[in-house]
C-alpha cells in the first residue's frame, strides 16, 4: 500500500517480545574488507549502473519507436503494450514478479507481414537487451555486486522470460507445460492442482471442496463438521506450500491465505538477500550453464497460527514467559513461528508475522542455533526485522520500505522533532542484553525506531549504495563461524565512509521520509 494509506493505521506503540536473538546462516564465510577495498567496490558499482543505465535508455528508446511504428500501422492495443515496455525497470507498474508459466509461443504463420516485421523486432530487441543485462549481471557477481546483481536478474526475466539461467537463478524449472518450481512440479505429477481457497489437492477432490465437503481420515464429512474437529489445534489444519508448513486451527482457507503471503515474502527476502544466502561461488553456480539444477529446499519453515489470542498464549505460556506481551514470536529451539488471528487489526498481524519470519529464516538457514550480536551489533538484528515488517504486494510488485509505513514515521519523529538519535558507533557497540533493557520501555522503543530507520537508511539511500555493504555486516554478525563472528566489522568500515558522515547522511535520509 502507499504511504498514504500505510499513515492512517493506528499509531500502535509496539511491545516488543524480549527473547534472544538466534539466527544464523547458511555458509558464508566472510574475510575483512578494508576501508580502500570498499570504495573500490563503491566505485565499480558506480560504473555498472552507469553501463546499466545506457542500456536501459537505448532500449527505451527502441520500445519507444517501435510502438510509434505499431500505431502508424493500427495496432493501437500492442503500441500501448509495448509503450509499457519502455518503462524503466524500477518505475514499472506491471507485475514484473509474476513471471508467466508457459513458455512464450512462437511467432504465428501467416500473419501480415507488417505485423512480422514489429513482432520480430520486439523479440529482437527483448531478446537483446535480456542478454546484455545477463552478462552485466555476471560482471556485477565477479566484483561483488550480488544484490545489483539479482536486480538485473529480475528484469532479465520480466523482458525475456523464457531465458533459461534468469529462470533457474530464481528458482524455476522447465518443465513439459512451462516452467514452475520443483514442488510444484512434484504435486502436479502426483496429480495434484492448486484451488486458490484450499491450496493443493487431489484434482479428483477439488469439485466436492467447492461444493461443501471435506475429505477427513478415510471419507467425506460436512465443511462444518471438519472445523469443528480442527478448532483443536492438535487435529489443525495443515497447508503445506514450497517452503513453509502451516499448522492452523482457524480455517483451511486462512492457512491458505497466509501461505501466498509467506511465498511472496520469500520470494522477496531471499531475492533481496541474495548475497547473504549464498557464498560468490554459489552465487556464481546459479547463473553458470553447466552447473546442476535449480535451487530448492528440503525442509519447510513451521509456522503455528492460532484461532485466537487466548489459545496462543495457553500453549506459549509453559514455553516462554511474559508472552502475554508479545504479538507472536519465534522460539528458535523449537524451529517454529506462533501466531495468533487477530480480526481487528489484520494489517498489524501481518506486519509481525513479516517480523518474526524474518528471525525464523536467518535462523533456520542452517541445523545449528547460534547466538548472535551477544557482544555488539545487536541493532542490526531487530533493525532488519522492523523493517520487514513494511513488505507488501503493491500492484503487483513485491517490495520493502515504504517511507509512510509507521516503523519510518517513528525513526523520522525521533530525528526531526525529538532530535534524539545515538551516535552510530554507541549505538554499534550494543550487544543484546544492552539492546534489550536499556532502563525503561520508551527508551527500548526509542531504540527500535532507530535501528528500523538505520535498516532502511542502510537499504535504500542513494539507489542501495550500501546495500551490499549491509548485507556483508549481516552476514559476518549471523556467520555459522564464531570466529567471524565475534569480529564482525562496523559500517564504517564496510562503507569506507566514517560513522559522523553517515549520521549526517542518514539525518538527511529520514527527514525526507513523509510528517
Amino acid at each position: 500500500m502507499n504511504g498514504i494509506k500505510r499513515m492512517q493505521r493506528q499509531r500502535r506503540t509496539f511491545q516488543p517480545c524480549l527473547l534472544p536473538a538466534v539466527v544464523a546462516l547458511a555458509a558464508v564465510v566472510s574475510l575483512a574488507t578494508p576501508a580502500a577495498v570498499a570504495a573500490s567496490r563503491s566505485d565499480s558499482l558506480a560504473i555498472l549502473q552507469e553501463q546499466y543505465r545506457e542500456a536501459s535508455a537505448q532500449f527505451s528508446a527502441d520500445m519507444r519507436a517501435l510502438a510509434d511504428f505499431c500505431r502508424q500501422h493500427g495496432y493501437e492495443e500492442d503500441a500501448e503494450r509495448i509503450r509499457q515496455r519502455a518503462v524503466p525497470f524500477a518505475e514499472q507498474t506491471l507485475d514484473v514478479d509474476d513471471l508467466p508459466r508457459h513458455k512464450q509461443p512462437d511467432l504465428p504463420q501467416g500473419i501480415p507481414p507488417v505485423e512480422l516485421e514489429w513482432r520480430s523486432k520486439l523479440k529482437k530487441y527483448q531478446t537483446e537487451y535480456a542478454d546484455k543485462l545477463y552478462l552485466l549481471a555476471r560482471r556485477a557477481l565477479a566484483d561483488g555486486h550480488s544484490s545489483f546483481a539479482f536486480r538485473l536478474i529480475r528484469e532479465v526475466a520480466f523482458q525475456h522470460p523464457d531465458h533459461r539461467m534468469a529462470r533457474k537463478a530464481l528458482g524455476y524449472l522447465p518443465g513439459e507445460d512451462g516452467w514452475a518450481t520443483p514442488y510444484e512440479n512434484t504435486m502436479q505429477r502426483r496429480g495434484h492442482v492448486w484451488d486458490d481457497r484450499f491450496g493443493w489437492l487431489p484434482r479428483a477432490h477439488l469439485a466436492r471442496y467447492q461444493n461443501g465437503e471435506r475429505f477427513y481420515g478415510n471419507g467425506w464429512i460436512s465443511a462444518e463438521k471438519e472445523a469443528a474437529i480442527r478448532s483443536d489445534f492438535r487435529k489443525a489444519w495443515v497447508v503445506r506450500t514450497e517452503h513453509y508448513e502451516i499448522h492452523t486451527n482457524h480455517s483451511l482457507e486462512r492457512g491458505v491465505e497466509l501461505s501466498v503471503a509467506l511465498e511472496d515474502f520469500h520470494r522477496f527476502f531471499v531475492r533481496e538477500f541474495a548475497g547473504f544466502f549464498n557464498s560468490p561461488e554459489q552465487i556464481k553456480a546459479l547463473l553458470d550453464p553447466g552447473s546442476g539444477n535449480s535451487r530448492h529446499t528440503d525442509k519447510r519453515h513451521v509456522i503455528h497460527y492460532y484461532r485466537t489470542r487466548g489459545e496462543f498464549i495457553t500453549s506459549l505460556k509453559p514455553k516462554q514467559a511474559n508472552v502475554e506481551l508479545c504479538n507472536g514470536l519465534y522460539l528458535p529451539n523449537d524451529r517454529t513461528a506462533y501466531f495468533y488471528h487477530d480480526p481487528e487489526n489484520v494489517e498489524a498481524n501481518m506486519d509481525t508475522l513479516f517480523h518474526e519470519v524474518t528471525h525464523q529464516l536467518f535462523g533456520e538457514s542452517t541445523r545449528s542455533v547460534n547466538l548472535v550480536g551477544q557482544d555488539a551489533h545487536f541493532w542490526i538484528i531487530e533493525g532488519i526485522a522492523c523493517y520487514l515488517e513494511s513488505f507488501e504486494r503493491e500492484d503487483g510488485r513485491l517490495e520493502a520500505g515504504d517511507p509512510g509505513h509507521i516503523r519510518m514515521y517513528w525513526a523520522r519523529r525521533r530525528v526531526v522533532e525529538e532530535d534524539y538519535l545515538i551516535p552510530f558507533d554507541r549505538f554499534a557497540s550494543l550487544g543484546m542484553r544492552e539492546f534489550q533493557a536499556p532502563g525503561d520501555l520508551e527508551a527500548l522503543q526509542r531504540y527500535y525506531s532507530q535501528a528500523a530507520g538505520m535498516a532502511h537508511f542502510y537499504m535504500h539511500y542513494d539507489d542501495g549504495r550500501y546495500r551490499d555493504a549491509l548485507i556483508l555486516h549481516l552476514s559476518q554478525i549471523y556467520s555459522p563461524d564464531r570466529r567471524v563472528r565475534g569480529t564482525a566489522q562496523g559500517m564504517d568500515q564496510l562503507t569506507g565512509v566514517p560513522y559522523k558522515e553517515l549520521e549526517r547522511q542518514y539525518r538527511e535520509h529520514v527527514a525526507a521520509f513523509p510528517e
